[in-house]
């Protein structure tokens, strides 16, 4: 986590270069987008998923805690859980991107923006959460961080941005390693199901709505008056 609000903390310095030109209201709109484009729904299921974790401690979190770590199915491979969630993904997927927009790919860079984005909100999110509500971790209790994840944000922040720019296919894929990545978690007693819940939440929120800010939505229509001379009645508008 260490890694990840250095991340930030270089991110939030490139954008207090960037604020004089791009002016305050575009931060703003990136910071809202998991409640302003349909990551909402995402937003709102995922609360309600860890409110109801979180209410359920004693007769779901913990039983399912002493269960993984005891029986650990993942085994050794779950070191894999703990490399992956280290924004490795994130990282290959901004400087994959960056170099094909260095060779005449333009929409490459902007996807890269795009991921380098998510995966900063998110994590800034999630290392405020950390550091205010302070929730122990079930392998350390004097370390006060659990909640929520943050290999588990950072995941979900990959897997829910590249679903949204590449569709299902790889999407799904991404999913699978993000899922991978917070199980792997609980795996290794570093966290309770209701903190990777609310990171993965955070995260694909982030991924899902930055992707999805200011994009035209090609399923929207509109019903308009239309009025001219020899015409009175309403038209269909479609964006496609």
């Amino acid at each position: 986590m260490r890694f990840q609000l250095l991340l930030v903390a270089f991110v939030l310095s490139i954008y207090s270069h960037q604020a004089l030109s791009w002016g305050m209201k575009e931060l703003g709109q990136e910071a809202a987008s998991p409640l302003t484009t349909n990551a909402k729904y995402v937003l709102l299921g995922g609360t309600l998923v860890t409110a109801s974790l979180a209410l359920m401690e004693d007769g779901v979190v913990y039983p399912f805690q002493k269960t993984q770590v005891r029986n650990k199915p993942l085994g050794e491979y779950s070191k894999w859980g703990d490399t992956l969630g280290q924004l490795v993904p994130n990282i290959l997927y901004v400087g994959g991107m960056s170099i094909a927009g260095y060779y005449g790919n333009n929409k490459a860079y902007d996807r890269a923006l795009g991921m380098f984005k998510a995966t900063a909100y998110s994590a800034g999110v999630t290392s405020v959460l950390k550091y205010t509500i302070r929730e122990p971790r079930p392998n350390n209790p004097q370390e006060k961080n659990s909640f929520p994840s943050g290999h588990s944000t950072t995941a979900f922040a990959f897997s829910g941005y590249v679903a949204a720019e590449h569709g299902w296919g790889w999407g799904s894929a991404a999913l699978l390693m993000s899922t991978f990545v917070g199980y792997s978690r609980i795996n290794d007693n570093r966290h309770y199901l209701h903190d990777v819940v609310a990171g993965a939440t955070i995260g694909w929120a982030y991924g899902w709505g930055i992707s999805k800010l200011g994009k035209k939505d090609p399923e929207s229509a509109y019903i308009l008056p239309l009025i001219d001379s020899k015409t009175a009645g309403l038209s269909l508008y479609k964006e496609f």
